[in-house]
Order: structure tokens, then sequence, then C-alpha cells
């Protein structure tokens, strides 16, 4: 085997690796699939060189068509990606860009010089793009563009008889060949660090709409502790009202209760966030008893009816330790923003059989205050944002998310009468049974 066709081997394999590579890139990587008929191209055009026994046979012919279908894709993909960086995306530019790409593609065929001008205009193209994005994958296309130029420039010089010129052209497609594996490897690269950027800047969002909240709360919280102490200070000598005396004083016990119960919920948030708590079976049944025993001891002075409605004995859920937590601050709610001095909350199961498995259907219907519509779809949705309205989501709605987020459940809300917020919320929860877990453990 001579060393000449070993080389051609070499450079048409390492091309083949480098667009079946980038094909794989471009399944996470949506922004490049416009390049991939441009590497296509370029790995039959290398294949269909290889088979050719001599110059300017049927496959080397072969071969030079697709050398230039390569460049006009490459005009294409560039041309295209012009229009999306530098425009807004509109049906009114889809037109131009079509357009685009058809002219080209009916001038350039078989017309190495005109070929040659939109490569050189494709470049500047190309290199304005790079200055805007500024990504180490877009700079390596620009190395691959040049490549291109370099070897139509080698293949007019070799076909003018200009010594040296297959040398040249063998280096140049084997720099290009080269590039086309390193701009796949560079872009997955790329696309795993900007990934963990964004991981890291959404903790760090987290932890900042954590901070206000918690900062917010407690503000609350001690100012409130700050009015009852006030009103006892200044009126301690003249009080003969014990039972307005003790009332202060249990609202100020309250409040501390609060506070201890938002450090604990930020813990909780902490824990989720850290995977610290995991996933495993939980008897749904006592889990909601422990909720309704907590909730009738946290106001005792309300009249409070709980009435659970199911035809199953037991239910085993997928969920973890939190779900009693998540079940008390659903009843707090329908507790507290409620006004009728009887509080009714109707909990409904049921079970929703599947293909795979089946859920627990968990509804909350009480007689309470309602929410609007334009709060249903967002009062259980974490916005990590600086123009949140704190006053709208406490930490434990906001723990009732990330409990369910960690056990793949689901929580929305609707009305209790439809089309009439006023008259109560359903507040339904589903949740993974835990039938197939309990098989596995057994």
């Amino acid at each position: 085997m001579s060393e000449f066709l070993i080389i051609e081997i070499a450079r048409t394999s390492l091309i083949i690796i480098g667009t079946t590579f980038f094909a794989f890139v471009c399944i996470k990587r949506r922004d490049l699939v416009s390049w991939l008929p441009a590497y296509i191209a370029a790995s039959l055009s290398e294949i269909f060189r290889l088979i050719s026994q001599v110059d300017y046979d049927t496959y080397y012919l072969i071969s030079l068509s697709f050398s230039t279908l390569t460049l006009l894709f490459m005009i294409i993909a560039i041309s295209h990606e012009y229009y999306t960086t530098f425009y807004k995306k509109s049906k009114l530019q889809i037109i131009p860009i079509l357009q685009l790409s058809a002219i080209q593609l009916m001038i350039s065929i078989g017309l190495q010089v005109i070929i040659g001008i939109l490569l050189v205009t494709a470049f500047f193209l190309i290199l304005r793009i790079t200055l805007k994005k500024r990504t180490p994958t877009h700079a390596f296309f620009c190395f691959i563009l040049v490549c291109g130029i370099l070897n139509m420039i080698a293949l007019a010089l070799r076909d003018a008889g200009i010594e040296g010129a297959e040398d040249f052209y063998q280096f140049s497609s084997i720099v290009m060949g080269t590039n086309l594996f390193l701009t796949g490897l560079v872009a997955l690269i790329e696309e795993r660090l900007v990934n963990s950027e964004n991981k890291y800047r959404a903790a760090y969002n987290r932890a900042e709409f954590y901070k206000d909240l918690f900062v917010h709360d407690i503000n609350n919280i001690l100012q409130n502790l700050q009015f009852s102490l006030e009103i006892i200070s200044q009126n301690i000598v003249d009080f003969e009202n014990k039972e307005s005396l003790e009332e202060l004083i249990m609202i100020a016990k309250g409040e501390v209760s609060r506070g201890a119960e938002l450090g604990l919920n930020v813990k909780k948030l902490s824990d989720l966030e850290i995977g610290a708590i995991k996933r495993k079976p939980v008897e749904l049944y006592n889990a909601l008893e422990q909720a309704i025993k907590y909730i009738k001891t946290q106001f005792l002075e309300e009249v409070i009816k709980i009435n659970i409605d199911s035809k199953q004995e037991k239910v085993f859920v997928d969920a973890n330790m939190l779900l009693e937590d998540l079940f008390k601050i659903i009843l707090n709610n329908a507790v507290k923003y409620n006004d009728n001095p009887i509080k009714e909350i109707k909990i409904k199961i049921t079970k929703q059989v599947k293909d795979f498995g089946s859920n627990i259907k968990i509804e909350f219907i009480d007689n309470g205050v309602g929410i609007p519509d334009i709060m249903k779809k967002s009062v259980f949705q974490p916005v990590y944002q600086k123009n949140r309205n704190f006053k709208r989501i406490g930490l434990g709605l906001l723990l009732v998310n990330e409990i369910l987020r960690n056990i793949s459940g689901k929580v929305w809300v609707e009305d209790k009468v439809q089309g009439d917020h006023t008259k109560g919320s359903n507040i339904s929860i589903l949740l993974p049974e835990a039938i197939g877990l309990l098989e596995i453990k057994r």
C-alpha cells in the first residue's frame, strides 16, 4: 500500500469520524444543525475521491460535485445563522433566507469564481457572527471555511499543473478534516460549560430568592412581636383585663412559633436542593392523619371539619419524609384563609391507572376565600425574579413545590364551584403510587 493511499484513507476516516461526532453533537446543539449537510457532503466527497482510480473519472467528478456542495452548504449555513443572529426571526424574513440560498445554489454550481466570491463573503459573515457570539465553536467554523477556501485554491492550482499543488491540497484537506472533528468536540464541551453555568446561575438566583423571602417573612414576625411587646409595656400598670393580656402573650408566642417554623422550612428547602432527602414509600393515610392532628392543635379556637373520601383502605405513595409537611401547609392555608365560622375541608382520594404504574390523586376542597384566576397558575410555581411579590408567596408554598418536584409529583388549583373562586378552592395533588417499589423491597 502506497504512502499516498494511506494518507487518503487516514484523511477520509478522520472526516467521517468528525461528521459522525458532529451529528451526535447536533442532537444536543440544535442551533448547529444547519452545518450538518456541509459535514455530510464533505464525507461523501472524500469517500468518492478515495474510490476514484484516475483523475477525472466518474467517481472523481462525483467527488468534485460533493466538494462544491460542501462549500455551498457552508455558505447557506452561514447565511442562515447570520440572519438569525442579526435580524429578528419573523415570517417575512424566512423568504429572503430561502431566496438567498436558492440563488447561491443556482449561480454557484460549476462556477469556481463565483463560489470563491461567495466563500470570501461567507468568511466575513461568519467572522462577524463569531465576534458577536464569541464562542469557540464559531471560531472553529471560521477555520473550516478557511480550509475550504484553501482546498478550492489548491484544486485550481493542481488543475493548472502548478508544482506542489497536490501536496498543498493534501495538507489543507487533512487540516480541514481535523477541524471538522475538533469543531464537534469543542461544541460538545461548550454545551456542557453553558449548561453548568446556567445551573450555577439558577442556584445563585434561588439562593437570592430564598434570602429575600426569608428576610421578608422574618421582618413581619419581628414587627408583630414588637407591636405586642410595646402594647404590653405601655399598659402593664393599667392592665385590668387579664384576657387581653393573655391574648397579646398568645400572639407573641404564635409569632415565635412562626419564626421557628420558618427556620425549619429553610433547612428543609436546603436539604431538598442538595438531595439529602431521599424518596421512599410512604403510607398516605398515616401522613394525612398526622397533618390533620397538627392543624387542629394549631387552631384550637376554630371549628374545623375535615372529611376524607376514599374507597381504598391503605395507600402507599412514592414520596419522602416531608409528605406530612406538604399536607400541613395545604391544610394550614385552607383554615387560615377562611372567614366562615365552620372551616370545612373535604379530602378526596382517587387512583388513576396508567400504562406504566398508577398515580394517586388527592384533592383538598375547602370553603375558604378561594384563589383568583390570575394567581392560580403561579401560586405554586417558583419564580426567582427580583420583581417577585413576596406578599403572594411564602416559604410554605415554595416548600410544597420543591417537595413535589423532588418526588415527581404535580399540584394545581381549581375552583370548588367552577367559575366562582370566592366559594372556595380545590387544590389537587398527583403522587406516583409505590406498589412496584414495595414489591421490590420485599
